[in-house]
C-alpha cells in the first residue's frame, strides 16, 4: 500500500492548492505526496512542501485519513490528511520538483464542486463548517518505551 500525506492550510476561508490540468480541465490538489520508506510521516510533509512551494509550514493533528482502492494505473493508497497551523514564506510553485501549473486559493464554500486530489471536497467543506473541528492525535512514535 502506498501512503500519501498532504497538510490543508487554510486562510481567509480559503484552501492553498496546487493547480493541474488533466484532460483539458482544472483540477486541484492539496499539498503533500507519497511516503519514501523510512521516512517520518511529518517529515514527509515538510519536504513535499518545501521541495514543491518553497515554504515552511507547521504542522496540526489529522483532520481525516482515506483510502483511495488500486486502480489499473495507481496502487492501493492511504491518505492522511495534516492541519496545516502556518505557513512561512510566499508559496510558489518550483517547476524543478513538481508538475503542478500553479498555486491556488479555492474558496471552502467550492470545495464540495471543485475537482480535488484526494477526492476529498465535500469532507473538508463538512470539516471547515463543523463547530468542534475535531481532529485526531497524531503520535509521533507510538512504541517509544520499547516494550516489544
Amino acid at each position: 500500500m502506498r501512503v500519501r500525506v498532504s497538510a490543508v492550510f487554510e486562510q481567509e476561508n480559503k484552501i492553498l492548492c496546487m493547480k493541474y490540468v488533466y484532460g483539458g480541465k482544472n483540477v486541484f490538489s492539496i499539498p503533500g505526496g507519497g511516503v519514501d520508506k523510512d521516512i517520518p510521516l511529518r517529515e514527509a510533509i515538510l519536504l513535499e512542501w518545501k521541495n514543491e512551494l518553497g515554504v515552511k509550514i507547521d504542522i496540526g493533528d489529522i483532520i481525516m485519513i482515506g483510502e483511495a482502492p488500486s486502480t489499473k494505473r495507481y496502487p492501493q493508497t492511504l491518505h492522511i490528511i495534516f492541519d496545516g497551523k502556518a505557513v512561512y514564506g510566499t508559496p510558489k510553485v518550483r517547476p524543478d520538483h513538481t508538475h503542478s501549473l500553479d498555486v491556488a486559493w479555492v474558496p471552502i464554500s467550492k470545495l464540495k464542486d471543485t475537482p480535488l486530489y484526494p477526492d476529498v471536497g465535500k469532507h473538508l467543506f463538512e470539516y471547515f463548517q463543523s463547530r468542534t473541528r475535531q481532529s485526531v492525535s497524531f503520535i509521533e512514535n507510538c512504541m517509544e518505551r520499547g516494550f516489544w
